[in-house]
């Protein structure tokens, strides 16, 4: 059994908008973090592929916790159904996303109409009742946001495709059935935790820079202009955010 410390990031750490921390997503009724060292492995490769700082603590929120707006992105993995968000939650999560936040969803089960699927797609569906999960096009600016990505996979290939959500032109949430976090965590030694079935380490690469593209893309207002405005995206979420 692997066990994971997740621990609260200094106010250093918070405030420092050239470092980029990607908490994990707490809920009730199953296990939040199912792959271990998996998000750590992604922050590794965006700060070895790109000029981006990262704190590669592992972190976990619950979506109450008034941190989140603290935060640019998050992670939400699960291999599980979980008991459903609570009408705050749901309220506090909208706000998170409509003011600039971006979440990445992430089946970690491996299998299609998993259970964490099915609790997904409800959450999702209360979130954003007019709004329904809608597949990804493959000329979406995520998709060469860094890298050119002609491919979704993951540890699996389940859907070969990913789903989100769009709120004006902007889409804040990416759903993942995958499981890329299989793809991306390493232990301590380096070694690469999960093997990828199918495709092999090729597989698995692609599987990291889809990543490093979701991150990219989550921390870009305009992709035209080519820019990273970290900084500004975490003052919209100060500035609207009430506690």
């Amino acid at each position: 059994m692997v066990w994971t410390l997740f621990v609260a990031a200094s106010p250093s750490t918070l405030l420092d908008p050239s470092r980029l921390t990607m908490p994990q997503i707490k809920y009730r009724g199953a296990r939040f973090a199912p792959v271990p060292g998996a998000v750590e492995g992604l922050l590794a490769q965006v700060a070895r592929r790109t000029s981006i700082e990262v704190n590669r603590e592992p972190l976990a929120l619950e979506v109450t916790d008034p941190d989140l707006f603290k935060y640019p992105s998050i992670y939400m993995g699960g291999d599980s159904s979980f008991q459903p968000f609570t009408a705050e939650e749901l309220k506090i999560l909208r706000q998170y996303l409509s003011y600039g936040g971006f979440l990445l969803i992430d089946d970690n089960s491996g299998r299609a109409d998993s259970g964490f699927d099915r609790s997904v797609r409800s959450m999702v569906a209360q979130l954003f009742p007019h709004t329904p999960l809608q597949k990804i096009p493959r000329d979406h600016s995520l998709f060469r946001s860094f890298y050119l990505i002609n491919s979704v996979v993951g540890r699996v290939v389940v859907r070969p495709y990913l789903e989100g959500i769009s709120i004006k032109g902007r889409t804040v949430l990416v759903y993942n059935m995958n499981d890329l976090a299989g793809a991306w965590a390493r232990n301590s030694l380096g070694q690469w935790n999960y093997e990828v079935i199918a495709g092999g380490e090729t597989q698995r690469q692609w599987s990291i820079r889809l990543g490093v593209n979701i991150v990219m893309y989550a921390l870009t207002l305009d992709y035209k202009k080519d820019m990273v405005h970290l900084p500004i995206i975490l003052e919209r979420l100060r500035k609207y955010h009430t506690p």
